[in-house]
């Protein structure tokens, strides 16, 4: 089972009509996002706060609507939990905007500098399998700094059934 989330498909901001309110299945449509977990959202972001009006339907302004696309990105996008994204939102929304513009630029200024920098790329000739089963083995690649001591194992290993064998003195 996978840990991924479904990503809504939103329209561009750009392409919604300029209204003074939008109802709760308008802006669904628009974000991508079920109007349940529109309203669950609301129990989590406190600056999304539509508007309650005859009967208690919700109105949305424009600026819940950018609100709510920022959500988006930052929960479906950039990763973010709930509680990290309403923490981000909390600096505002142009500043999260600012920001996340100031890092697009650092990564295609990088790529940018990356794709001038790159070595050509090189294409080795295909070896077949007759011809891979004539070459000798390559010797093994040296140990990383990063791999610990084969003793350090062991002791770990060591340790690990001393609490597995206190474990099963406790069940019985």
């Amino acid at each position: 089972m996978s840990n991924t989330r479904n990503k809504p498909i939103a329209s561009s901001l750009n392409e919604i009509p300029n209204k003074i309110y939008y109802s709760i299945s308008e802006v669904s449509d628009y974000t991508g996002v079920e109007p349940h977990v529109l309203r669950y959202w609301e129990t989590k972001f406190t600056r999304l706060n539509p508007k309650r009006v005859g009967g208690n339907q919700r109105k949305y302004t424009r600026n819940d609507l950018e609100l709510l696309y920022e959500i988006v990105h930052l929960l479906y996008q950039e990763g973010y939990t709930l509680d990290g994204a309403e923490r981000k939102l909390r600096m505002g929304l142009q500043a999260v905007r600012a920001e996340r513009e100031a890092i697009q630029q650092e990564r295609a200024a990088a790529t940018i500098g990356a794709v001038e920098t790159a070595p050509p790329a090189v294409n080795p000739a295909p070896v077949l399998v007759e011809e891979a089963s004539e070459q000798p083995l390559s010797q093994p690649a040296e140990e990383t700094e990063t791999a610990p001591p084969p003793n350090a194992l062991s002791e770990i290993k060591s340790e690990l059934l001393q609490l597995l064998d206190i474990l099963d003195g406790k069940k019985k």
